[in-house]
């Protein structure tokens, strides 16, 4: 069996629409397939707009917004069925506009807009999106059937970023599409959301149409796990600074974590952590170029033990960092607090750094988190601020924490020594560093103005490009890759 989920750009459109149903229609004589669709691409953030739009009053706005998504899913559905088999299409979809449109309404007299309201509402893009692709496939001779994932996919109440309850999505997954596949169905579920056992609407926050695909791949232990998406599959680092970037064909779960927690964009670690779970094989394929390998993650990887996978760089990045007074007890019952308090919010600290000498500690936080931080220390070490037991606060913003990632790195001693040098030959300072516990990664950050540079530096390094003479070059590469990682 596989999972195959297609997210927004390769169900964008008609034409796309029909490539991506091609796809499943290739593999299902031979497997059995379980589709997640995405909505159509754009139309969440239009669902937003709505909703925004509808809770600040402006009717003008929301009304512009409905008409070009009702606009838009008309146009794919006319490009994919003609004459009444579009009408039919169209009506499928009806209920999903229409419960959009009611909710605005609702919104534009309540004025109010919750996180539990918005999951109301952006899981319709993902309804609609489904029950076009459930037809498509219909359209080719396949038993296309819509499923709407509220119905097996179980979280907690957690809205905006739901957590899956496993074991009932499990049994619940097994009952509604056990038949179904069992009958030479294909079932079309919708992607990024779920509702709780009290049927309250919930999504799965960034990445939950990934999310949506693991999770099924795991609740029904399917053999692979395929991402389509508009990419190759995971780089070496991001084309749009090196150019010579390339195609990992295989990496590990933890790798994969890894990379998307310091800024890799293809799959959401949280979508890979469900799969790595139950062990089930990712694949992150190119719906353009389907012929294409893409890469393989899986429990183990040949090649990744102690070698540099790729380099990743994640950008507006801040440097907190505060002095504490030279006494120990306050030190750990300082930071203590503290990183009990940054649990609690859901902070992400991309790296940290304590001296114990000085008793001070470096936090690299997400530039989206800064605020949110500083006056949690400010409400949480009034007094201490105030009464000078924290010496200092400093914060230092306008940096890019860069990361190099594999498995082991801890087993290369040259490491760092070639690590830094690459750093060095862009005359940029580091402001602050640390290497993961779990041997996975070393991070520094840098000023965003230096980071391009400091990024093809080394990558350069660790990805040189191979002549036919057996040379490396060393530099920025913009010519065309001749070897494999």
């Amino acid at each position: 069996m596989i999972v195959m989920k297609f997210g927004g750009t390769s169900v964008e459109t008609a034409d796309r629409i029909r490539r991506s149903a091609a796809l499943v229609a290739d593999y299902a004589d031979d497997h059995r397939i379980v589709v997640v669709v995405s909505a159509l691409a754009k139309i969440t953030d239009q669902i937003l707009a709505c909703a925004n739009a509808a809770a600040g009053g402006d009717a003008r706005t929301l009304h512009s917004l409905l008409g070009n998504i009702e606009e838009r899913h008309h146009a794919v559905i006319s490009g994919l069925f003609p004459g009444n088999s579009g009408l039919i299409v169209r009506e499928h979809i009806h209920p999903a506009l229409q419960q959009l449109r009611d909710f605005c309404d609702a919104l534009l007299q309540l004025r109010s807009l919750t996180p539990q309201l918005l999951d109301v509402a952006l899981p319709l893009g993902e309804k609609m999106s489904a029950q076009i692709f459930a037809a498509a496939l219909s359209q080719l001779g396949l038993r296309g059937s819509y499923v709407d994932a509220s119905e097996i996919l179980i979280t907690d109440d957690r809205f905006g970023d739901a957590s899956v309850d496993m074991e009932e999505t499990r049994s619940r997954t097994r009952q509604k599409l056990g038949p179904l596949l069992d009958s030479g169905h294909v079932p079309v579920v919708t992607g990024y959301c779920g509702s709780t056992r009290k049927r309250q609407p919930t999504t799965l926050g960034r990445g939950g149409s990934d999310t949506s695909g693991t999770i099924l791949g795991a609740a029904l232990q399917a053999d692979e796990v395929w991402i389509w998406t508009d990419v190759d599959g995971i780089l070496t680092a991001d084309p749009r600074i090196c150019h010579d970037a390339r195609v990992l064909p295989e990496i590990t779960f933890r790798e994969a974590i890894e990379l998307s927690y310091y800024g890799a964009k293809v799959i959401h670690r949280k979508a890979v952590s469900y799969a790595m779970d139950m062990h089930i094989p990712v694949r992150i394929k190119n719906s353009f170029k389907p012929d294409f390998p893409g890469t393989k993650i899986t429990a183990a990887s040949a090649g990744s033990d102690g070698r540099v996978r790729a380099v990743t760089a994640t950008s507006n990045s801040t440097l907190v960092s505060l002095c504490i007074k030279n006494e120990f007890h306050l030190a750990a019952e300082i930071l203590g607090r503290l990183f009990l308090r940054l649990g609690h919010d859901c902070v992400d600290v991309l790296f940290a750094m304590q001296s114990s000498a000085e008793n001070s500690v470096g936090l690299v936080l997400r530039g989206e988190d800064t605020d949110r931080v500083l006056g949690s220390i400010d409400r949480l070490f009034h007094s201490e601020l105030k009464q000078g037991v924290i010496e200092s606060l400093e914060v230092e913003r306008e940096l890019t924490t860069v990361a190099v990632m594999g498995e082991n790195l801890k087993r290369t001693p040259e490491l760092l020594g070639r690590l830094f040098t690459a750093v060095s030959r862009c005359g940029v300072s580091v402001v602050a560093a640390a290497q993961g516990a779990n041997e996975l990664s070393v991070c520094f950050a840098v000023s965003s103005k230096s980071v391009a540079d400091v990024v093809r530096s080394i990558h350069s390094e660790f990805f040189p490009i191979h002549f036919s003479d057996g040379s490396d070059e060393r530099s920025t590469a913009w010519n065309e890759l001749s070897a494999e990682v």
